[in-house]
C-alpha cells in the first residue's frame, strides 16, 4: 500500500475529522480510508475540534458519548461519504490502536473553544478578552490564571498527560487557538490577570491615571491598552515570547517523559517576524524549548481562491517566503506543510475547484531548499499534511500521489538562483527598525521580489557562507553587524545583491539604484556581477508616512496585512531582474499566451541543477489564462522533456523556421494556475 514516492524521507500525514472513518466497522473504517488513499500515512492527527475532550474528561473507567463537535469539525452534518455519527471514548481509543496497528503515530487535536456549552462556559476568568472587540471570546487564553491564582498551563499539563495515556496518543498536535492563539497580542488579551504578569516580570510601573485594577471596565481597559501598546511595546511582546515558550515547554518536558511529541500549527500562517510581533511566538525558541517540529500553515490554492490578504498567487509566493525564513530560522525543527485540499466546514475544495493552483502550490512548497552547514542542498519540507483528507475518491488520490511523486523527485544537487542570506542577529534587530520606520521586512521583500519573478527558492545562514556558490541575496543590509556585512563581503563564488536601507559598512557598489520614497529609502546595489543593468524607477503616486509610527493601528485579522511604507512597483521589478541576470542565465523572452491579450508577463521560474548539464525546471503560471513562455536558456540545448501533462512544442520545428535559435524554447500551453515540469539537457 505505500506510495512510490521519489523521496522516501518525504513524509505525508493525516489532519482528519473522525467523520473520515466509519465506526459501525470493527476495524472504524481504517483500512478502507488507507486502501482508497494507496498508502499509510506516517502521521494521523485526529482534529477532535472541542477543547472539552482535553479539559473536561475524568478518565476512561466508564464509556460516554463525545460532545457533537468533537466527532466533526465545528460540529458539521455530513461529508460526500456519510452523516456525522455519534462517537465514544471507547471508540476513539480504539481508532487510535487501529491506526496504530496499521503504522501510523496517532497524534490528537483539539481547538481552544468549544461549539458546545460545556468547560469553557465554567471557567470564565481563563478565556480571551479581545480589547478591540470590547468582548469577552470563548476561546482559552492559554497563558492565563483560574479564579484561585493557579496557572491554567499547570492544569492543561495535567489533562494532557492523563489523555495521552488514556488513549495511547504518540504525540499531541496543538492547533487553532492553543498555537497559535486566538488574537493578536496588541488585541488582547489586556484584562487584569494578564497585565499583573506582565508587570511582574518587567518591573514596569503604570504611569498615574492608567489603572493596575480595571475590574473589565472596559474604558480602563482600553486605556491601559493603549498605553502599553503604545509606549512598551517592545516589552509587551518579549513577555509573550516568554510566556509562550514556557507553555509549551512544560507541554514538552511532560510529554517527552511519556516517549510522546508535541508539533503545533505555525502561527496563523505568518513568517519568522510577524509571527513574534503578532502573536508573540518565536519558531526558534519554541524549537530549543522541545517542541518537535511545525506544521506550517499555507493552503495556498484555497487562500487564493478566496483572495484573503493579497489578491491572486501573491499569496503563495507569501508562503514560499515563509517556508523558507521559517527553515533559515529554525533549522533544527521538521516542518511539514499543511496541503488543504478541502475543506467542508469551512466551505472551500481545491481538489476540484481549482486542482491546477493546488498543484502549483504543491511544486512550489516542496521545491524550496536551505543549505546546511555541511553544505548538502536540503528540502525545507519534511512532508507535507493532507487537510482535511475524509470523503475523498481513489482517482483523486491517484492524481495527488502522482503530483506529490514528481514534486520531490528530484534531490538537487544545487538551486539555481539568487540564494537568500539569513541572519539571527539581523532578524533580533528587525523588530526595533519595523517599529520606528516601518519599512520593508526580509518576509514581505522575500514574497514580493519572488512575485515579480526573481529567483529566490535557497537560503543559507550567514555562518555558513563557505558552503554557498553562486549569487547571494542580502537583503535589508542596514540590520546585519558590521562582521557579518565583512562575511558577505568577502564572499567570491558568485554575485551579491543588497537590497534594504543605507548600511554604512557597505563598500560603494559597482551598480545602484533606489526607490523613489524617502525617508529611508530602499536601495539595490550590484557586486562583482560584472556588468549594468538597464532599470526604470518611476513615483507611483504620493506617500504621507504617518508622523508618529506607533499611533498606527495594527489589523486584526490575521489575514489582513500590516501596515508597511509605500515601495514603488518599479523599483521591485527592477531588483526582480537584476536578480534573474545575475542567476541562472535563463530569461524569459517572451509571453505569446498573455501578450496578445495584453496582460503583464506573470510566469514563475525555478531552476534546479540535476548535473552541470542537467536541469529541471519549474515554470508556474500565476494568471487565470493559458501562457505559451519562450526561454532563453543561454545555454545550447541538446535534448528536452515534459515530465508534465500538456501540449509541447517541439524545439526543432521553431528552430528550422526561425522562431526560437537553438538556445530557446517555448512550452505551451501552461494551465491556468498551473505548473509545466521539463527536464533539459544542454549539448
Amino acid at each position: 500500500m505505500a506510495s512510490s514516492i521519489g523521496d522516501a524521507s518525504f513524509e505525508k500525514w493525516f489532519w482528519i475529522e473522525l467523520i473520515g472513518f466509519d465506526n459501525t466497522q470493527s476495524d472504524f473504517g481504517v483500512r478502507a480510508c488507507f486502501e482508497r488513499a494507496g498508502f499509510v500515512p506516517e502521521g494521523v492527527t485526529l482534529l477532535l475540534s472541542n477543547s472539552d475532550f482535553i479539559n473536561a474528561p475524568e478518565g476512561l473507567e466508564q464509556d460516554a458519548p463525545l460532545p457533537f463537535d468533537c466527532c466533526s469539525y465545528g460540529g458539521h452534518p455530513r461529508n460526500a461519504e456519510r452523516e456525522r455519527q455519534v462517537w465514544t471514548r471507547w471508540q476513539v481509543k480504539g481508532l487510535v490502536q487501529e491506526l496504530q496497528r496499521h503504522g501510523s503515530k496517532v497524534y490528537c487535536s483539539v481547538f481552544g473553544s468549544s461549539m458546545s456549552a460545556g468547560w469553557n462556559d465554567k471557567h470564565r476568568e481563563v478565556l480571551f478578552h479581545s480589547t478591540r472587540q470590547r468582548a469577552e471570546t470563548r476561546v482559552i487564553c492559554i497563558w492565563k490564571r483560574f479564579s484561585d491564582n493557579t496557572y491554567y498551563e499547570d492544569f492543561f499539563v495535567r489533562k494532557l498527560v492523563a489523555v495521552m495515556q488514556d488513549y495511547g496518543f504518540d504525540g499531541y498536535h496543538g492547533a487553532d487557538c492553543y498555537s497559535p492563539q486566538l488574537l493578536a497580542i496588541y488585541d488582547g488579551d489586556f484584562s487584569d490577570d494578564v497585565v499583573d504578569q506582565f508587570l511582574s516580570a518587567t518591573g514596569i510601573a503604570l504611569p498615574s491615571g492608567v489603572k493596575k485594577k480595571c475590574n473589565g471596565d472596559t474604558a480602563l481597559l482600553e486605556q491601559r491598552a493603549l498605553w502599553i501598546w503604545k509606549t512598551r511595546r517592545r516589552e509587551w511582546i518579549a513577555f509573550h515570547v516568554q510566556r509562550i515558550v514556557s507553555f509549551w515547554r512544560k507541554v514538552a518536558d511532560a510529554l517527552h517523559g511519556l516517549g510522546k511529541a508535541v508539533v503545533l500549527n505555525s502561527f496563523w500562517t505568518r513568517d519568522p517576524f510577524e509571527a513574534v510581533y503578532r502573536y508573540g511566538s518565536d519558531y526558534r525558541k519554541l524549537a530549543e524549548a522541545g517542541v518537535d517540529g511545525f506544521i506550517v500553515e499555507s493552503a495556498a490554492a484555497a487562500h487564493e481562491s478566496m483572495e484573503f490578504g493579497e489578491p491572486g498567487s501573491r499569496i503563495l509566493c507569501n508562503f514560499m517566503a515563509a517556508q523558507l525564513l521559517i527553515k533559515a530560522h529554525a533549522p533544527a525543527a521538521p516542518l511539514r506543510w499543511l496541503h488543504g485540499v478541502k475543506d467542508v466546514q469551512e466551505g472551500w475544495d481545491t481538489l476540484h475547484d481549482t486542482p491546477r493552483a493546488l498543484d502549483s502550490e504543491i511544486f512550489a512548497l516542496n521545491n524550496l531548499y536551505w543549505n546546511d552547514p555541511k553544505g548538502k542542498t536540503r528540502r525545507c519540507a519534511n512532508g507535507l499534511v493532507v487537510c482535511t483528507p475524509d470523503g475523498i475518491i481513489q482517482e483523486d488520490w491517484r492524481r495527488l500521489r502522482q503530483t506529490w511523486d514528481l514534486s520531490v523527485s528530484l534531490s538537487p544537487a544545487r538551486v539555481l538562483g539568487a540564494t537568500l542570506i539569513w541572519s539571527e542577529q539581523a532578524f533580533e534587530r528587525q523588530m526595533d527598525d519595523f517599529i520606528t520606520t516601518r519599512r520593508w521586512t526580509t518576509h514581505r521583500l522575500v514574497h514580493h521580489l519572488i512575485a515579480r519573478g526573481a529567483p529566490i527558492h535557497a537560503v543559507v545562514d550567514v555562518k555558513n557562507l563557505d558552503v554557498a556558490n553562486g549569487p547571494l541575496l542580502l537583503l535589508n543590509p542596514h540590520l546585519f553587524p558590521e562582521e557579518e556585512i565583512r562575511e558577505v563581503m568577502a564572499y567570491r563564488r558568485g554575485p551579491v545583491i543588497t537590497i534594504g536601507g543605507k548600511a554604512t559598512a557597505l563598500p560603494q557598489p559597482e551598480f545602484r539604484f533606489e526607490d523613489v520614497y524617502p525617508p529611508n529609502q530602499l536601495i539595490c546595489g550590484v557586486y562583482r556581477a560584472g556588468q549594468r543593468f538597464d532599470v526604470s524607477v518611476v513615483k507611483e503616486g504620493d506617500e504621507t508616512p504617518p508622523a508618529e509610527m506607533s499611533d498606527i493601528s495594527d489589523p486584526a485579522s490575521w489575514v489582513d496585512e500590516l501596515y508597511f511604507r509605500r515601495v514603488s512597483d518599479s523599483f521591485l521589478k527592477s531588483c526582480a531582474e537584476v536578480l534573474c541576470a545575475c542567476s541562472h542565465g535563463m530569461k524569459i523572452r517572451g509571453n505569446w499566451g498573455l501578450s496578445i491579450r495584453g496582460g503583464a508577463l506573470a510566469i514563475g521560474l525555478t531552476a534546479l541543477e540535476e548535473t552541470p548539464g542537467r536541469i529541471r525546471v519549474l515554470l508556474r503560471n500565476d494568471r487565470y489564462v493559458y501562457a505559451i513562455p519562450r526561454i532563453e536558456t543561454g545555454r545550447k540545448i541538446k535534448s528536452m522533456r515534459l515530465l508534465t501533462g500538456g501540449c509541447f512544442m517541439v524545439l526543432n520545428y521553431w528552430a528550422t523556421c526561425g522562431y526560437c535559435s537553438e538556445t530557446e524554447f517555448e512550452i505551451g500551453r501552461i494551465p491556468p494556475r498551473g505548473t509545466s515540469v521539463l527536464e533539459i539537457t544542454f549539448a
